[in-house]
């Protein structure tokens, strides 16, 4: 997922995505979350992945001068709680890599994302 309007300028990246969801400028929760639920659904039922690498950027915040898209903090908290989710459901390991975010309250919401996930027992700490 992510806006068509500034990213990829590359050609050849554009070619090498076997799925992209195009968001606009100024996308927001709602439609943002939609999208999510609906792609991710329709991408794990068309296979069974052996692992997900889930790139979770907080340049889609909203204000952030790259993203430019328009999540607000709960938004990206609740992404990211789709996504564990989900891969939950499927029985599918999980990894999260942080990314992107250039706003100070970038850090904050990364740090409530994953205490947010802890919580709902959708990580563990390590044995």
């Amino acid at each position: 997922m992510f806006n068509y309007e500034i990213f990829p300028r590359d050609f050849k990246a554009k070619e090498s995505m076997s799925r992209s969801v195009r968001l606009e400028s100024g996308t927001g929760d709602g439609e943002y979350l939609r999208k999510l639920r609906q792609e991710l659904n329709t991408a794990l039922g068309e296979f069974t992945a052996d692992l997900i690498v889930y790139n979770a950027g907080t340049d889609s915040l909203r204000g952030d001068p790259l993203g430019c898209l328009s999540l607000s903090a709960k938004g990206i908290i609740e992404r990211d709680e789709i996504v564990f989710e989900l891969a939950r459901e499927n029985c599918t390991p999980i990894v999260m890599v942080t990314s992107g975010g250039y706003l100070p309250a970038s850090a904050q919401v990364i740090a409530d994302s994953i205490l947010n996930l802890h919580t709902k027992k959708l990580i563990q700490p390590p044995k």
